[in-house]
């Protein structure tokens, strides 16, 4: 059953990532899910290494805008 999880996550992920194309949101945020929606298909079809490096770097591509922000909440 999580296998559907994995299927259903990755294909919002990536429909995500095209509708930020089509809105022209930041590139950062289009990656973000880009890389998330791969990340869960790649787990969905049991390549979970790759998978793993995928949502790694959607980690790595949030990580700045969610330091900006927790900055901005714990110094008003």
């Amino acid at each position: 059953m999580i296998e559907y999880v994995w299927l259903v996550a990755g294909i919002l992920g990536i429909a995500s990532a095209i509708l930020d194309l089509k809105a022209e949101e930041s590139k950062e945020e289009t990656l973000k899910d880009l890389f998330l929606g791969t990340g869960f298909l790649l787990w969905y079809f049991r390549r979970d290494v790759l998978g793993s490096i995928f949502i790694l770097a959607a980690v790595l591509v949030y990580l700045p805008e969610s330091r900006k922000k927790w900055i901005r909440w714990r110094h008003g």
